[in-house]
């Protein structure tokens, strides 16, 4: 299923005036509100502010949350494409993904700024995705070809659509004169995070980098990370193994939400581009065994009825201590429970969690 527009315009006058539209408008009307300096900030006060906060709402669990922006950074080739596809999959049905990762059933559309239809299709022939309802755009279509945050807002809206994935964001803005270096880069970035938060979405966006003899992928291999790290909510890159190209690797590189170092190894097939999450990095276990514990804090807590730090949480559990710390971080973070704030020996504090 794909959005269908009619074009009824030149498409290569239309982008040239809406490349320099692109790069000018925005400063233009920063430049315009600075110069006035007749406004007035009105900062607001902490508990007022606390007033409108709204605990963590997982549409991917542990990996992607309700209004946030997650950029998915890889070299070419490392199967971000076909990851977000699945991953869009397992959104639109509301199904597990990757055997681990629970998923928000939420309508879904996808932005395909790289590759072309054909390519495409062929993808979503062999995956087998033709009978799914999520929606397509493509950089051939009526505003596919450059990031309008205003289109896209009344699109995302006038859809109801409450995830979009964007692939990829490094060939939107430097298919329209704007090179990832470039200070420019980061704007948009900024602008789609803000768009996730206000409308309460999540959105998530690929970024190339340029291929290296590497083993993994980190935050200084992102090419602009100065701009585009600081931009999202949360940052992951994948990898294939240098060995195998049915193995790739998935890193949480930090920010907001997802918890920075998680390293998963999923299993790939090449035949229709599945994945299944078969192993955790060192020290951390499965996302489906870190649920059930979950469920055990929870279970404890309810039918005692006591305030307990995650170390004794850990030992009603039988788990270890950093595991119990954070799934109970995670369940705060989430709402499902509370904690109380204790002054120890030489004044650290420690928090006891109950549910209330």
């Amino acid at each position: 299923m794909e959005l269908e527009f009619e074009y009824g315009f030149d498409l290569d006058e239309q982008q040239r005036i809406d490349n320099e539209n692109y790069q000018n408008k925005e400063d233009k009307n920063v430049d315009k509100e600075v110069g006035k300096g007749t406004g007035i900030m009105k900062p607001i006060p902490v508990d007022e502010l606390m007033l409108t906060w709204k605990p963590t709402e997982w549409i991917v669990d542990l990996f992607g949350a309700k209004g946030s922006c997650v950029l998915l950074a890889g070299d070419k080739g490392s199967g971000k494409s076909v990851f977000m596809y699945r991953m869009a999959e397992a959104i639109q049905k509301g199904e597990i993904f990757m055997t681990e990762l629970g998923t928000k059933k939420s309508k879904v559309f996808v932005w395909q700024a790289d590759e072309s239809r054909n390519n495409a299709q062929a993808k979503i022939k062999l995956m087998e995705l033709k009978k799914e309802k999520f929606c397509y755009l493509f950089k051939d279509d009526k505003y596919g070809h450059y990031l309008d945050i205003n289109v896209l807002r009344r699109t995302i809206q006038e859809n109801k659509y409450k995830v979009v994935f964007i692939d990829s964001i490094t060939g939107l803005l430097m298919g329209n004169g704007i090179n990832i270096k470039d200070s420019e880069f980061s704007k948009p970035l900024y602008r789609l995070n803000n768009l996730a938060s206000e409308l309460e979405i999540l959105i998530v966006i690929s970024a190339h980098l340029t291929k290296e003899d590497r083993s993994e992928v980190n935050l200084n291999d992102i090419l602009g990370t100065g701009t585009q790290s600081g931009a999202v909510s949360d940052i992951w890159s994948i990898w294939t193994d240098e060995h195998n190209d049915e193995l790739f690797y998935l890193k949480c590189l930090g920010k907001r939400n997802c918890e920075k170092g998680i390293i998963w190894k999923l299993q790939g097939n090449r035949e229709d581009y599945s994945f299944k999450l078969i192993e955790a990095g060192d020290g951390d276990i499965l996302p489906d065994k870190k649920t059930q514990l979950g469920y055990k804090v929870l279970k404890v807590l309810m039918s005692e009825k006591v305030k307990l730090t995650y170390q004794e949480l850990a030992k009603e559990i039988n788990c270890s201590n950093e595991h119990a710390r954070r799934i109970c971080i995670k369940l705060f973070t989430e709402g499902k429970i509370e904690r109380k704030k204790i002054h120890g020996e030489y004044g650290r504090p420690f928090y006891r969690y109950y549910f209330d």
